[in-house]
């Protein structure tokens, strides 16, 4: 069979393609396995590391130190640990005086000095909870923007940096701009390590877990991020269902408190105020008033911990 022109130029232009189909399906396998192989990583990394870190800190961590984490955590590091159980006696000695004050015996003393003292790391775990909603949702938006720049060919560090610019968190803009002033200077995992002395967030401990694999490790580090991007949407989403349902669940007990109170100056005034003398102004009353509240607050206090979900 005599071979033609047309015929040569067949086989070389086939040979060719061929070639190159061989040639992208070995690429796009690779980078299928090296993404399926840094997920793997990723998350393994992200358990082993946090409870490494966890274990650390409760070996190392003193009560000084446990109380200044927190005061990080909270925004209040211009408080240092003395001046903050300095706070939290004050508050302990005047819940016990108003309390004896008001119900006028020993009992009194301490549950005044427990919800006294018990006040300033309420408010502290408040501000903590604050900051964390407020960081991961910043870092949800955030991480979309960084995803869509970089799939119109922007770089991480550029697309970083702009989506730290329009942040409407100022928080988050404070925390990250530390983090891009430093990271050159002092390397990029002690950077992350100062962020995470200021807010106890799981999903930023991820995100710069993502960063430094993504950065060492092969493959498009855009689609490690995609993935991460949805991840972090999807906890910050399950986060505000748990808080509303969280939300529905104390005010029910609150209108049951409320309901209660209700009752008692319904039953006071058909009583003519005898209710109200024997509890306000005997002293077995007043007692016994503080056995309720005690109750109350004491089953107020198991239902926040029963409809609370860690994060």
């Amino acid at each position: 069979m005599t071979l033609t022109y047309g015929m040569i130029a067949f086989l070389l232009v086939s040979s060719l393609l061929f070639s190159l189909f061989v040639v992208f399906c070995a690429v796009y396998i690779k980078q299928r396995i090296d993404e399926v192989k840094l997920k793997k990583v990723l998350l393994q990394k992200k358990e082993s590391i946090l409870n490494q870190q966890n274990n650390e800190e409760k070996k190392s961590g003193t009560f000084l130190k446990k109380i200044e984490k927190n005061l990080y955590y909270a925004g209040l590091d211009m408080l240092s640990p003395p001046l903050f159980i300095t706070i939290v006696i004050f508050c302990g000695f005047m819940g016990a005086v108003i309390f004896y004050m008001i119900f006028d015996n020993l009992f009194a003393i301490f549950t005044g000095a427990f919800l006294g003292g018990s006040i300033p790391f309420s408010i502290e775990n408040i501000f903590i909870s604050l900051r964390v909603k407020e960081f991961n949702e910043a870092l949800s938006d955030a991480m979309s923007v960084i995803v869509r720049m970089m799939r119109n060919g922007v770089g991480f560090e550029i697309a970083l940096k702009r989506a730290v610019e329009i942040s409407q968190s100022k928080l988050f803009q404070t925390l990250f701009s530390k983090y891009l002033s430093q990271k050159d200077v002092i390397s990029q995992e002690k950077a992350f390590e100062n962020m995470y002395r200021y807010i106890d967030s799981p999903e930023l401990r991820i995100f710069g877990l993502a960063i430094g694999i993504g950065k060492s490790s092969g493959g498009k580090f855009s689609n490690t991020l995609e993935k991460l991007e949805h991840s972090i949407k999807q906890r910050v989403l399950l986060q505000r269902k748990v808080t509303v349902a969280t939300r529905e669940a104390k005010v029910g007990s609150y209108l049951i408190v409320a309901l209660l109170i209700f009752l008692f100056f319904i039953l006071n005034s058909n009583f003519d105020g005898k209710i109200a003398e024997h509890f306000f102004h005997t002293k077995g009353g007043k007692f016994e008033m503080l056995l309720i509240l005690v109750w109350v607050g004491f089953g107020l206090f198991i239902n926040a911990k029963m409809t609370k979900v860690k994060r």
